[in-house]
């Protein structure tokens, strides 16, 4: 049986994107999405990836390009999956995002659901 009990459905994607941590930029790919976080895979550095000193968790933006509109936010990793040596998954919730872009999301999640 197939139970996704998600609240908001997923969309798979393939978009470039900009994750960044301080002053490390790591290039990803968003692979799917939905309205509270995404899933991005890229170089084996994002399973490195470790909390500043006194805080619980990993936070980092991500940037990209959806539908012409600019989505910036701002994620806390909640999971990291290493797949190879040199690749790597991340699944981020959205902490803050503005309402352009999440309304970009939105438009793009229910497009893709038909």
């Amino acid at each position: 049986m197939d139970a996704d009990r998600r609240l908001y459905p997923r969309v798979f994607t393939d978009l470039s994107a900009q994750a960044n941590k301080g002053s490390d930029n790591f290039p990803v790919q968003v692979v799917n999405l939905s309205m509270t976080g995404f899933q991005v895979e890229g170089g084996g550095q994002l399973a490195a990836l470790t909390a500043e000193a006194g805080k619980p968790s990993v936070e980092l933006s991500l940037n990209f390009q959806l539908a012409g509109q600019a989505v910036n936010s701002l994620c806390r990793v909640v999971y990291k999956r290493r797949m190879s040596v040199d690749r790597a998954a991340l699944g981020l919730k959205i902490i803050s995002i503005d309402d352009e872009a999440r309304s970009a999301i939105e438009s793009y999640v229910h497009a893709k659901l038909g």
